[in-house]
């Protein structure tokens, strides 16, 4: 019996209020790309103007399905203690 791996990308677009919004979640995420929830999967975090880019690749649907919804996870903390602070 052989099981075949399936690899996967991913890119989530997340449009926020600001760019400063933006830059300040690019701020808080880039460190997680370099030691990331999984050594399955490599990450890459971007702002084009006021928008959140994630790009996720991973050896197998799963990794990257855990990766995102990680990623998603941080995001979504980020944005409920930016509106904290306003």
């Amino acid at each position: 019996m052989s099981a075949n791996i399936l690899a996967g990308k991913a890119s989530i677009e997340i449009p926020l209020e600001s760019k400063e919004t933006a830059d300040i979640l690019l701020a808080a995420l880039t460190p997680e790309t370099q030691s990331g929830p999984s050594d399955r999967a490599t990450t890459i975090v971007a702002v084009h103007d006021n928008v959140l880019i994630i790009e996720v690749e991973a050896g197998d649907i799963t990794a990257l399905r855990a990766a995102m919804n990680s990623y998603i996870a941080w995001v979504s903390a980020c944005i409920k203690s930016i509106e904290q602070m306003d």
